[in-house]
């Protein structure tokens, strides 16, 4: 049963980030432990305090062993890549705390391949690689289309041939686009495209030709330029070179200017929704280009229709996004955009989520709910795995009844000695 986090009627003040010189300790590990859960960083990066962790790991260990689960904190790197395999293949199931990113010592692709084996050896992966880069990818927004939270006319391109068939019909459409590349950050390479006026002339047989002029607006900080097609489509090259290059052609959503809501989840929990409003006349929903920022609890009113999808769509969303066999992420994030109007309340489609090493620094009171989460998980995997084991094992041989005593052979009889020979009668 899904249910949604308890909050205080009132609101609350954001916890006190703990200073350096409060920085916990990791507590003794408890002698009969219920299970085992590892957790896993890297040395350095800026997401460090002063004892060489973020400052949210411990916390979440702690909390681990307070529920009676041993937790250890490991550090990854190619030189104790073997140590680490065996802590982890150990474990009921891991908390990767690896922020995206270059460790010195740390070959990405090598800590990524040893948690996915972890993952088909039957360990959980809190959340694995795999689970990372499926969520992350902007192509999530076209597997999850069929979802009560996704956007019906989504569509994904992987080399120029689709971006040019593809993106020159769904322009012709006079509908207002919106092209989102794969990598970046912060609104980079999202970009708004709009037919110029007098342009929809030019469409013919449900296409729009390569010198049709769109008007652009990018994401990452409201800035507008013009392009024909073609030059745009050229310009999107860069988008799908290399490794993971993709983009996500959607309907646009006006609405996108009141901003987005982003659902902050524990596990299958709803703990807070943040609306993220845009600057006057913009339409990114960053800090960094002015968006203001306002916290609800999730079961605001406000939000009701949101949620209610979004609830129904959790027990499908791996599966749709083709990691079934995976567990929800431990700590993530799904960002709404308004749609239209439905019955007096609005409604939402999802833009984006985000499982790469979400944090809690500034609400080190969850710890407990990400511990809570995390145990379920792992305790609902080894019940699922011995179960399976009592099941394989064969049942034991019945004990072979007796035979029946066979009944003694009777005696033989005597054969009759033979008779003597009459003597001979005497001579007379």
């Amino acid at each position: 049963k899904l249910l949604m986090a308890s909050h205080p009627s009132k609101p609350t003040t954001e916890p006190e980030v703990m200073s350096e010189s409060k920085l916990p300790t990791l507590k003794p590990q408890p002698k009969y432990p219920k299970g085992k859960i590892t957790l896993i960083e890297c040395r350095g990066g800026s997401d460090k305090a002063a004892d060489g962790h973020r400052k949210d790991s411990i916390p979440i260990c702690n909390a681990i062993i307070s529920q009676g689960w041993e937790c250890k904190l490991v550090y990854y790197s190619d030189a104790e890549y073997k140590q680490v395999e065996k802590e982890i293949l150990s474990s009921n199931g891991y908390i990767c705390r690896v922020n995206p990113g270059r460790y010195e010592g740390v070959t990405q692709s090598k800590l990524d391949g040893l948690l996915n084996e972890a993952v088909a050896k039957g360990v959980k992966g809190m959340s694995s690689p795999e689970s990372m880069k499926k969520m992350g990818a902007k192509d999530a927004l076209l597997k999850i289309r069929d979802l009560r939270c996704g956007l019906p006319s989504t569509a994904a391109y992987y080399d120029m041939k689709e971006l040019e068939e593809g993106f020159t019909k769904t322009m012709a459409s006079g509908d207002i686009r919106v092209l989102k590349q794969n990598r970046g950050s912060q609104g980079e390479g999202i970009w708004v495209c709009k037919l110029a006026e007098g342009e929809e002339k030019k469409v013919a047989d449900g296409v729009c030709p390569t010198d049709t002029m769109i008007d652009l607006q990018e994401a990452v900080d409201n800035h507008k330029e013009s392009k024909t097609i073609g030059e745009f489509i050229s310009f999107c090259k860069k988008y799908l070179d290399g490794e993971g290059g993709q983009l996500v052609d959607q309907k646009f959503l006006p609405r996108i200017v009141e901003g987005e809501v982003r659902v902050f989840m524990i596990g299958d929990t709803p703990i807070e929704l943040i609306h993220k409003k845009p600057a006057e006349g913009g339409i990114s929903a960053t800090m960094k280009s002015g968006a203001k920022y306002v916290r609800y609890e999730p079961d605001d009113a406000k939000f009701e229709l949101l949620m209610t999808y979004f609830l129904e769509d959790l027990p499908k969303l791996m599966k749709a996004l083709e990691i079934g066999d995976q567990p929800l992420p431990l700590i993530w994030t799904a960002d709404f955009i308004p749609g239209p109007v439905k019955d007096g309340l609005d409604t939402f489609f999802v833009g984006e989520f985000n499982c790469s090493c979400v944090g809690i620094t500034k609400q080190l009171h969850l710890a407990d709910k990400v511990a809570a989460a995390a145990i379920q998980v792992c305790s609902e995997a080894k019940a699922a795995a011995e179960q399976k084991e009592a099941e394989a094992e064969p049942e034991p041989e019945a004990e072979a009844e007796p035979e029946p005593a066979s009944e003694p052979e009777q005696a033989a009889e005597p054969e009759p000695e033979p008779e003597p020979e009459p003597e001979p009668e005497p001579e007379p």
